[in-house]
């Protein structure tokens, strides 16, 4: 790396649709065409750990003068909202490749297709550090991030807790198994972020906020033709089956306890109701 460049992560990111404001209807008629223009988008919870740590490293690195800088950078629609949140958060680029993506809501389904724009765009040596969350979207295949590296060229761990600078390169700490071991890896590194105890993107003030309100994101309408065509994959072909999504229903039961003597003996039968069930199932 040239020491007159600054450290460079790159958070690759997706903002998912709100399961939980999602109707009954829409789940049992599920289909890629579906209008869920009603549902708040957010940030995936993995992916806003990701995009929690990268912003933790640059101040780490800052500190030891290392001068680095933050994008984010996704292949699905990015609301506005968010994308000023993340110039407020200290991101100093935003970048929402869902115009170079092809297939609509299909593309959900295609993580090769979606790997290779993103490696497309970030190049095989454009950054020091590449962050994801281990999985987000409908399906949750978490096949995207190892694609990437694949595509890239580069090393990946997963199942990543926390990341902290160290000499030579960054400190990993990580799930492997029934354990958790610590590494100390070179970069260039992708790194997929599983359960960390960073959890949440930090929380901006109001002149932050103020100061990104102008700024946003960068929107190319194809790949930055840089010439690097990722394990020469360009199409993959969509399989013509709609995915079938389902959630259980669920159901509140109520029932109404006599006040007085007869309560105790009311509880008790419920007790005993669980149990049974309980017993059903183990």
């Amino acid at each position: 790396m040239d020491l007159n460049e600054p450290m460079k992560i790159a958070v690759c990111f997706k903002a998912v649709p709100d399961f939980d404001q999602v109707v009954e209807a829409d789940w049992d008629n599920f289909n890629l065409a579906a209008d869920w223009g009603y549902v708040k988008r957010v940030f995936s919870c993995f992916d806003e750990s990701a995009l929690e740590t990268a912003l933790r490293l640059r101040s780490d690195w800052e500190e030891t003068d290392e001068k680095t800088e933050c994008m984010a950078l996704t292949a699905a629609p990015l609301p506005s909202p968010l994308c000023k949140m993340l110039f407020a958060a200290g991101f100093d680029r935003v970048v929402d490749l869902s115009r170079a993506l092809p297939g609509g809501a299909a593309a959900e389904f295609r993580p090769r297709h979606i790997a290779a724009i993103l490696g497309d765009c970030l190049g095989p040596a454009a950054c020091d550090l590449i962050l994801t969350g281990s999985q987000a979207g409908y399906a949750d295949t978490g096949m995207v991030p190892l694609l990437l590296a694949e595509f890239l060229g580069i090393p990946a761990l997963t199942g990543v807790e926390e990341l902290k600078p160290c000499a030579g390169g960054i400190e990993v700490r990580r799930i492997a198994g029934r354990n958790r071991e610590r590494l100390r890896v070179r970069l260039p590194l992708l790194a997929s972020l599983g359960n960390s105890p960073v959890s949440a993107l930090r929380a901006v003030t109001l002149s932050a906020r103020i100061s990104a309100s102008k700024r946003d994101a960068e929107r190319p309408s194809a790949p930055n033709g840089s010439g690097f065509k990722p394990g020469g994959v360009t199409e993959e072909p969509a399989s013509g089956e709609t995915p079938r999504f389902h959630r259980e229903r669920r159901c509140k039961n109520c029932r109404f306890l006599p006040v007085g003597a007869d309560l105790a003996q009311s509880v008790a039968e419920i007790r005993a109701e669980y149990l049974r069930g309980w017993e059903q199932w183990t």
